[in-house]
C-alpha cells in the first residue's frame, strides 16, 4: 500500500510538472499507472481492515449454514518460529440446542402454511403441492416421503390418471434436521382429480385414446380416431408454409441488395479518393517536370498517359485512378472537346478539391497564358508534400487512438486481478 501511495505521488508530480507538454502515449501510460496505484491502495485498505481484526486475536466466523473458510496466516513464536506460514481453518458458527429447536419449530410452521400451494387446504388437493429440501433460509434440511407414489410423485405433482373420483388419502412424512437436532413431522392430505372444463376433458380423452392406439402391436399404420366422446373429429396435417418462407426470405434479401450495393459503392468511392489523394503529389511533380522541359500541357498529359499504359500492359503497375482520368481527358481533347473544358472536367471527375484547383489552374493558363505555370505547379507540389506529412502524422495519431481500446482491456484485466482477491478476502 505504501508503494502504491509513493507511485501515485510521483505520477502526480510528473503530471503537474509536464502538464500541457506530455506526449499522448506517455500521458496515457501515466493514467493507467495512476488508476492501478489507486486500485492497489484501495485493495491494501481492505486488507488492512481485515488484518486489524487478526491483530486483536479474532477472526469473524461465518453464520451457520455458510460453511467455514481457510485463512493464510503468519505465525510468530518467540525463539521458535518467525513468520511461519500457517493455514488456519475457521469453522462456521454453531447454534445452541435451544436455537436449533426454535428453527425446527419455525420450519414445521412454514411447512403447514405453504404445503397446500394453490389448493384451498390439505383436505382437497387438486394441484401440485409445494415441498422443498430446506427451510428457514437453508438452515433446516428436509427429507420428504409420501405413502402412495401412484397418485403423487417425488416433486409433489399430482398423477390424475390413477385417481378415483372420490379422491385418495395420502400420508406425508418429512424429516427435519438442524445442526445436531432433528424431528419428524407426519400428516395426511386428500388428493382429488383436477376439475376439467369441456375442452380439457376432451383433450384428456384424446390423449388416452391415442395412447391405447399406440400400444397396439403389429399395426403398420397409426389410425387416427374420427369420433371421440360424441364429437366428430377431422385431422389435417399442419402446413409448414415452406414455399412462402423461401419467398419471404428471398424478398428480404432482394430488399437488402440496394443497401449493400450502396455501401459497396461508397466504399469504392472512398478507396478511390484515398488513392487519388496519395497519387496527387507524384502526378503534379511529374507534370511540372515535363512542363519545365518545354512541353505543353496536352503533350505532358499524353506523355504521362503513354508511360502509364506501357507499364500497365506489362503488368508492372496497378490501376491508378488519376492516370485513368488523364487518359479520358486525352481522348476528349482528341475527339474535339476543348482543352479548357477537358481540364475542368478532369478536376470534376476526380472529385477532390486539389484536382479541381489543378483543373482551374490549367484552364486559366490556356485562357490568359503565362509563364508561371511551372512555378505554380512546383509550389503546389511542395505544399502537397507538406500536407502529406501532416496527413501521415494524423494517421499516426489515429493509430494511437485505435490502441486505446486494447489498453482499456488491459486496464480491466489488471483491475480484475487486483480487486477479485481483495473482495474475496474482505467477504471472508
Amino acid at each position: 500500500m505504501v508503494l502504491c501511495a509513493v507511485v501515485l505521488v510521483v505520477l502526480i508530480v510528473m503530471w503537474w510538472g509536464g502538464r500541457g507538454r506530455l506526449p499522448t502515449v506517455p500521458g496515457k501510460m501515466m493514467t493507467v499507472m495512476a488508476i492501478a496505484a489507486v486500485t492497489g491502495g484501495l485493495a491494501g485498505i481492505c486488507g488492512a481492515e481485515e488484518q486489524k481484526l487478526t491483530d486483536e486475536g479474532m477472526l469473524k466466523r461465518n453464520l451457520y449454514g455458510e460453511g467455514g473458510y481457510k485463512k493464510n496466516m503468519e505465525l510468530f513464536v518467540d525463539g521458535l518460529l518467525n513468520q511461519y506460514s500457517y493455514t488456519l481453518e475457521v469453522p462456521e458458527q454453531k447454534m445452541t440446542k435451544k436455537e436449533e429447536e426454535e428453527y425446527l419449530a419455525a420450519a414445521r410452521k412454514e411447512i403447514e402454511e405453504e404445503f397446500p400451494g394453490e389448493n384451498a387446504s390439505t383436505d382437497c388437493i387438486r394441484e401440485k403441492v409445494l415441498i422443498r429440501e430446506s427451510y428457514q433460509d437453508g438452515i433446516v434440511e428436509a427429507e420428504w416421503r409420501f405413502g402412495n407414489y401412484d397418485v403423487i410423485d417425488y416433486s409433489g405433482n399430482i398423477i390424475a390418471e390413477r385417481l378415483a373420483v372420490d379422491g385418495e388419502l395420502v400420508q406425508a412424512v418429512v424429516w427435519l434436521a438442524c445442526g445436531t437436532s432433528g424431528c419428524s413431522m407426519e400428516f395426511y392430505f386428500r388428493i382429488f382429480p383436477p376439475v376439467l372444463d369441456e375442452k380439457q376433458a376432451f383433450l384428456s380423452l384424446l390423449d388416452k385414446m391415442l395412447e391405447r392406439q399406440g400400444e397396439k402391436k403389429g399395426e403398420e399404420f397409426f389410425v387416427l380416431p374420427g369420433k371421440i366422446g360424441g364429437y366428430d373429429v377431422t385431422w389435417k396435417a399442419e402446413r409448414e408454409y415452406l414455399p412462402e418462407k423461401v419467398l419471404f426470405f428471398g424478398g428480404v434479401v432482394a430488399l437488402l441488395i440496394p443497401a449493400v450495393e450502396r455501401s459497396r459503392e461508397q466504399e469504392r468511392q472512398k478507396r478511390r479518393g484515398r488513392l487519388l489523394l496519395l497519387e496527387y503529389p507524384d502526378m503534379v511533380s511529374r507534370l511540372a517536370l515535363l512542363l519545365g522541359a518545354g512541353l505543353t500541357v496536352q503533350r505532358a498529359f499524353q506523355r504521362m498517359v503513354a508511360a502509364y499504359e506501357t507499364k500497365k500492359s506489362m503488368h508492372a503497375v496497378k490501376v491508378h485512378p488519376v492516370y485513368e482520368e488523364m487518359l479520358v481527358t486525352c481522348h476528349e481533347i482528341e475527339s474535339g472537346v476543348g482543352e479548357e473544358r477537358a481540364y475542368m472536367r478532369f478536376g470534376e471527375r476526380c472529385g477532390l478539391a486539389e484536382y479541381r484547383k489543378l483543373g482551374n489552374v490549367l484552364a486559366q493558363n490556356l485562357r490568359k497564358g503565362g509563364r508561371t505555370l511551372t512555378f505554380l505547379l512546383e509550389k503546389e507540389a511542395d505544399n502537397v508534400y507538406e500536407n502529406r506529412i501532416n496527413a501521415a502524422k494524423k494517421c499516426g495519431e489515429e493509430a494511437a487512438a485505435k490502441l486505446l481500446f486494447p489498453m482499456m482491456l488491459m486496464l480491466g484485466v489488471i483491475m480484475v486481478i487486483l480487486l477479485v482477491p481483495a473482495i474475496e478476502a474482505f467477504q471472508l
